[in-house]
């Protein structure tokens, strides 16, 4: 069994550097940033903050499995919507481990802890299948940053 743990990024945190190197190569632009340097600075600006943006990492003893994003807004089409879950990522090396099931379980429950009832993300491709196994349900179909995504809503129980 996995010997996990999630928290929230802290300012002293030695993950940053590698969360942003991982994810940044795995989706580029779609972390919102226009480099892996920005993206690091945004990490770690948001290691600061107390509610939104929070970053939730997973960690087995010193081993970095995973990571969150929270968002207050993140879809620039779909303005309206808030909060957002994004860049839910779990090193290759650990995925099917429970990891990310334990990021998604943990990004809601803080959600709820800041008292909102739903939270959004966008995802494509296979994706949409997973998250609805988890209890997200499809929102809508839309055409974003030049490919078909589906924005998804998690309703948390009051």
């Amino acid at each position: 069994m996995l010997d996990l743990s999630i928290r929230p990024l802290q300012p002293d945190s030695p993950w940053p550097a590698q969360i942003a190197a991982e994810q940044f190569e795995y989706w580029g632009p779609l972390t919102g940033h226009a480099s892996r340097a920005a993206y690091e600075t945004f990490l770690e600006q948001a290691a600061h903050s107390q509610t939104l943006p929070r970053v939730l990492v997973a960690t087995s003893r010193t081993t970095l499995l995973g990571s969150v994003n929270l968002l207050a807004s993140e879809m620039t089409v779909r303005p309206q919507l808030t909060p957002w879950l994004s860049q839910l990522f779990v090193t290759a090396s650990r995925r099917k481990s429970g990891a990310g099931s334990a990021l998604l379980d943990a990004a809601v429950s803080y959600i709820a802890e800041l008292g909102y009832r739903q939270l959004f993300l966008f995802t494509s491709g296979t994706l949409p299948a997973y998250y609805r196994s988890r209890g997200w349900r499809d929102v809508d179909d839309v055409d974003y940053l030049g490919k078909l995504r589906t924005v998804m809503r998690f309703d948390i129980d009051g």
